[in-house]
């Protein structure tokens, strides 16, 4: 294009320039000294075109003299820059407003264009985040690279990472700064992927199936690491990139639970000891974590999942499930002071007794998960002291667990596997007997929280989620499934109201004549009799005539009758056609005849 022609040209790298193979240090410098200066123009040329189209944007000229609304397709459209480049500058100009210090770093050339554009997306996904990367601290922060430079705000310490960090350990500091205020977050983040999750096994009719679903991260976590342990890893010529699946589909209540068993024959047989395993380790998941920061206390640490950041939350509730090996550290002598906690979880007896208790299944009021489902709660969790032990343990389904652990739950155990579930709107439920509410105006029952829930325009999933429990980066998900199944829902409702007025306004059908009673020797009633009335029934064959009344069959002419017979004829038809049965005939038939 014409517009390249003005710039210089990188120098060209080529063997002549380069000096004598033998010195292959001195070669070696010489080439990192092009490269360097490559890089150098490279980052500089980015960082003039970042200006110019952050400027653009301002001024809305991208709109008014390009016709371009995203700033990535004018990037392409107009210009010969790479689809990498030009996403980065468009998301860093798009977001340059919002994150004003991670954008002067980018255009300053303090920090290469792809590392800002990857943190002021990541920083972006939800307004929480927004908020708390330019929410100053108590105190500013020293930079990890640089003892005199102090960050006030979340984005300067990103920015320093931006400048000198690798991009993984960008990554992973953010990782760590989400974790550090997601807290319940993450849980109502869970419980909205169990209440999307669904799977569906069909026979396809030629002796194979299809397996096609949506799983939670844990659940998908599981998945990913098992398959991984029971199966070499693919080699490279054998990979080939898979479609996503674009299908589409209300969520039905089974499809929902296949995706629970699921979860519980992984979770289960992941920690079999005669599951798959490499290295000797089945498909569990690792949870490293201080006793102190379970229990709650400001320790500065955050517990790792597989090496990854989690809120403390988070941590409780996946400490009380099998499928996770919790490792308590103590940090002040730097040793793994317990491995799993046998007694964490109940022994075989303890759960066969829990079993036995609660032989329904979940504690959960309507929950119809059943009892090899469940997972043992700690009412008093073990972290804060509370014992394995049955007073102390309740059976629960994996998402009514997750559910107990959100602010404003609480458990009473009244009897052997029977319990009081409790919502406190605001506070944490009180201590101690709790069965006749503890004051405060929002005491509810899980019974009264589902009944207040179901029939509402809300209640779409098969997992009974509450509205309030849409997690913020859930809701687009759960706002097009609910848009969906409600639609689905309306449309039901719409034939049901069609056939209902098709059943209203059809046209009635046309009366049934009234049957013309007739006489057993095929007489008109006042007719005269022809012979012997016996030999009318003996000798002539019968068939049966109306009312299943029997008359013979070839009857002879009928003879005219006179006009006082027929008069009488018809005084006598019409009270005859007042009467309801042969029996009324029969009378009527027996006067005339005498």
């Amino acid at each position: 294009m014409a517009h390249c022609d003005t710039h210089t040209s990188p120098p060209v790298l080529s063997a002549s320039i380069l000096p004598a193979p033998a010195d292959r240090r001195s070669q070696a410098a010489e080439v990192r000294s092009l490269l360097d200066e490559a890089a150098a123009g490279i980052n500089a040329f980015h960082t003039q075109v970042l200006s110019a189209v952050i400027a653009m944007k301002e001024q809305g000229l991208h709109r008014s003299e390009f016709g371009f609304s995203a700033l990535r397709d004018l990037l392409l459209s107009q210009f010969d820059f790479t689809y990498n480049t030009a996403g980065s500058i468009a998301a860093i100009a798009r977001l340059s407003g919002k994150f004003r210090i991670l954008a002067k770093a980018a255009t300053t050339g303090t920090a290469r264009i792809d590392q800002v554009a990857y943190a002021v997306r990541q920083l972006d996904q939800t307004p929480a985040m927004r908020l708390f990367a330019r929410t100053p601290f108590r105190t500013p922060a020293v930079s990890p690279f640089d003892p005199d430079i102090l960050c006030a705000t979340p984005e300067a310490m990103v920015a320093e990472y931006c400048a000198h960090a690798s991009f993984k350990d960008l990554r992973r500091h953010l990782d760590e700064l989400w974790a550090s205020i997601a807290e319940e977050t993450e849980l109502f983040d869970e419980l909205g992927e169990q209440s999307l999750q669904r799977l569906e096994l069909t026979p396809q009719g030629n002796g194979m199936w299809a397996l096609e679903g949506t799983l939670s991260d844990t659940t998908g976590r599981l998945l990913d690491k098992y398959l991984k342990t029971a199966c070499p890893p693919p080699r490279q010529e054998d990979t080939e990139a898979g479609s996503e699946d674009d299908s589409e589909g209300l969520l039905p209540a089974q499809a929902n639970r296949n995706a629970e068993a699921l979860h519980q024959l992984l979770a289960g047989y992941g920690s079999s000891p005669q599951a798959a395993t490499r290295h000797g380790h089945t498909a569990t998941l690792d949870l490293v974590v201080d006793i102190e920061t379970l229990q709650g206390k400001d320790t500065g640490r955050l517990p790792l999942l597989e090496g990854q950041p989690i809120s403390v939350a988070r941590a409780r509730l996946l400490a009380c499930e099998a499928g996770v090996i919790p490792s308590v550290f103590n940090y002040a002598t730097g040793e793994a002071v317990e491995l799993g906690r046998a007694m964490r979880l109940p022994n075989a007896s303890l759960r066969r007794k829990l079993e036995l208790e609660q032989p329904e299944g979940c504690a959960w009021h309507g929950c119809d998960r059943p009892v090899a489902w469940t997972e043992a709660h700690h009412i008093q969790h073990w972290a804060d002291g509370g014992v394995t032990a049955a007073e102390n343990l309740i059976l629960l389904c994996r998402f009514h667990h997750g559910r107990i652990h959100t602010t404003g739950w609480s458990v009473e155990k009244t009897g052997p596997g029977q319990a009081i579930i409790t919502h406190h709107d605001g506070h944490e439920g009180p201590g101690g007997n709790d069965s006749q509410g503890c004051g405060c105006s929002d005491w509810r029952t899980d019974h009264d929280m589902d009944a207040e829930h179901q029939g509402t325009e809300w209640d779409v999933f098969p997992t009974g989620l509450y509205r309030s429990e849409w997690s913020e980066s859930m809701k687009p998900d759960l706002d097009g499934m609910a848009e969906a199944i409600d639609r689905d829902r309306a449309l039901q409702a719409m034939r049901a109201a069609k056939a209902r007025c098709r059943e209203k306004f059809r046209a009635p059908s046309p009366p049934s004549p009234i049957p013309v009673l007739g006489c057993p020797s095929g007489r008109l009633l006042g007719e005269a009799p022809h012979g012997n009335t016996t030999q009318c029934s003996s000798n002539l064959p019968l068939r049966f005539g109306p009312l299943g009344m029997p008359k013979p069959r070839n009857q002879p002419p009928r003879q005219p009758l006179p006009i006082a017979a027929r008069l009488n004829q018809d005084r006598i038809g019409q009270s005859s056609r007042r009467t309801t049965g042969p029996c009324h005939y029969l009378v009527v038939a027996a006067r005339l005849n005498r």
